[in-house]
């Protein structure tokens, strides 16, 4: 069964804590994606793919406790497009290590950090973070990175080839997780932006603009589908659902 922790009392967390359930926390990050998206789409997606997660565990009769997503992370490559706020690595680490260390103190044997904001400085912070709170807590915690093979190629070529940041493949996934937040009059007339994200930043880029995304995105937004989005959500539940039944073993 799925739990909602900002929801729950504290005697129920606990009773859930003291049964197994496994905690899932998901992490975005609040920043611009294009002229057609809000702030936190990342925030959006790790939530949906948490319940879709939990959906998937609840077939195994295990609980779920899904906590307060952390909507704030390391945002430098959008930091200059309003709205988006940037915390620094150390920063970061500090909060996400100092939330999962609080989630385990109170019986959570296992947790599942469900990240959706992509940028590489930041997934790296996430990692870390991870790994601090395991050293501390001797919990089991997972950080899922759909980015490594063999997952990345089930998610497509725009994924793939790095330009995904508020294009077909995140646009896809807020059709299908939050249609209402998408303006869609304004993705329909994007024209694709093909660009090699990765090879930029190797090339010294250190930026959306530097990179040539001055609306703060890359890929297709036009080509999106609500179809797509929830082919693409199954499978980010399914590559989280993995890491985390193969680490509890």
């Amino acid at each position: 069964m799925t739990h909602v922790a900002a929801t729950l009392t504290w005697p129920r967390v606990q009773s859930l804590a003291e049964s197994g359930a496994v905690a899932l926390l998901p992490v975005g990050s609040t920043e611009a994606h294009g002229p057609h998206l809000p702030l936190n789409v990342d925030v959006v997606i790790a939530e949906e793919v948490c319940r879709r997660v939990a959906t998937r565990l609840a077939a195994r009769h295990l609980d779920t406790v899904i906590f307060p997503a952390v909507p704030y992370g390391l945002t430098d490559f959008a930091a200059s497009f309003a709205g988006t706020v940037s915390l620094s690595a150390d920063t970061t680490r500090g909060l996400l290590s100092g939330v999962l260390e609080g989630i385990a103190a109170h019986g959570f044997k296992r947790i599942a950090v469900i990240n959706h904001h992509l940028e590489p400085a930041h997934f790296a912070v996430v990692h870390e973070a991870a790994k601090l709170a395991r050293e501390k807590t001797r919990a089991v915690i997972v950080v899922p990175d759909h980015r490594k093979k063999p997952h990345g190629p089930r998610l497509g070529d725009e994924f793939t080839k790095g330009g995904s940041h508020a294009g077909f493949y995140e646009t896809s996934l807020m059709l299908a997780a939050a249609p209402q937040l998408v303006d869609d009059s304004a993705r329909r007339v994007l024209p694709e932006l093909a660009v090699d994200l990765p090879a930029k930043i190797k090339a010294g880029a250190r930026n959306f603009h530097e990179c040539g995304g001055t609306s703060a995105y890359f890929g297709a937004p036009a080509a999106a589908t609500a179809d797509d989005g929830h082919r693409l959500l199954d499978i980010l539940a399914e590559i989280s659902e993995a890491a985390l039944m193969e680490a509890s073993t």
